[in-house]
């Protein structure tokens, strides 16, 4: 009686055995690169991902009443093409803000590093953006949120992190 019941648990265990391996294998697959691994421990990347929060949330709020403020805000914290392509829209910002009388307030949720250098470090952003707004004809404003996720490239220029590249997902 004690045969039938061995051969069980040398089943069983050579089952799991499998299992186990299976999952490791599985795993050792998907484990980090050593490329991953360096981004997640780079001491730039915490400075770099508090600098894409605040910047963020700079660049994709603003206010119809302060807009010549926010843009100059928002500027500032940019870098390279980025900054060209960003002050190059900016007039079409002016006048549709000005003509919807927008209010736009983003805020950044959870932030992961996707990768990072020792001067460009690539910062995946949750963000929330509510939207108040009053179409021409309309006498009451609208109110909107939307959900995105944002992939920013900051770049070390001197002593501080900027935006070099900011992409909605």
């Amino acid at each position: 009686m004690s045969r039938p019941i061995g051969r069980a648990a040398v089943a069983i265990m050579a089952l799991n055995w499998l299992v186990a391996a299976g999952a490791g294998v599985t795993l050792a697959e998907r484990a980090p690169a050593q490329s991953e691994i360096g981004a997640l421990t780079n001491p730039n990347a915490s400075d770099a991902v508090a600098a894409a929060k605040s910047a963020v949330h700079t660049i994709l709020s603003y206010d119809y009443r302060s807009l010549d403020a926010d843009i100059k805000a928002a500027k500032a914290d940019l870098t390279g093409e980025f900054a060209k392509e960003y002050a190059a829209s900016a007039p079409r910002l002016l006048t549709e803000a000005g003509q919807l009388k927008a209010i736009v307030q983003a805020t950044v949720g959870f932030s992961g590093v996707v990768s990072a250098t020792p001067d460009d470090v690539v910062v995946l952003l949750f963000v929330d953006q509510a939207t108040v707004r009053q179409n021409p004809g309309s006498s009451v404003p609208t109110t909107r949120i939307d959900q995105s996720r944002v992939r920013v490239t900051m770049t070390r220029v001197g002593d501080r992190w900027l935006v070099s590249s900011l992409n909605a997902l």
